[in-house]
């Protein structure tokens, strides 16, 4: 009886909102946690939003599902692999913005691809 009680109290535990203003708890839940955020400007006239999101470090498996669709609709592909990997407390934050700001995710996404070596900056010389 007491490891069942266990296992739902480490279940509870994994489920329970974490304080995002403590970013010691932050990595306590999540590891290694990265903050990513961009600036929105809805036009020239304006000095814009910043907004930012903390993201899990993502697993191989997550990015192998990235991998696996991104051929056939990289915007839906990036977006799951953001919502993949976005802190459970910030998930609904975040769909609400990418419904005023559609290429937000792909923005955030690129960012995060290159966290885990996916990205534009890599050397290449014949020797």
């Amino acid at each position: 009886m007491d490891s069942k009680i266990t296992e739902i109290t480490a279940v509870q535990k994994e489920n329970a909102m974490v304080d995002l203003s403590d970013i010691s708890a932050v990595k306590g839940k999540y590891g290694e946690v990265y903050e990513i955020g961009t600036v929105v400007d809805e036009d020239d006239e304006s000095e814009g939003r910043k907004i930012s999101f903390y993201f899990r470090k993502p697993t191989v498996a997550s990015f192998n599902r990235y991998l696996k669709t991104a051929g056939k609709n990289m915007a839906a592909s990036t977006t799951a692999f953001v919502m993949d990997n976005i802190v459970d407390e910030q998930g609904d934050e975040f769909k609400k913005e990418c419904e005023k700001y559609p290429g937000l995710a792909l923005g955030l996404g690129t960012k995060l691809l290159s966290a885990i070596g996916l990205g534009d900056n890599v050397n290449f010389r014949k020797l």
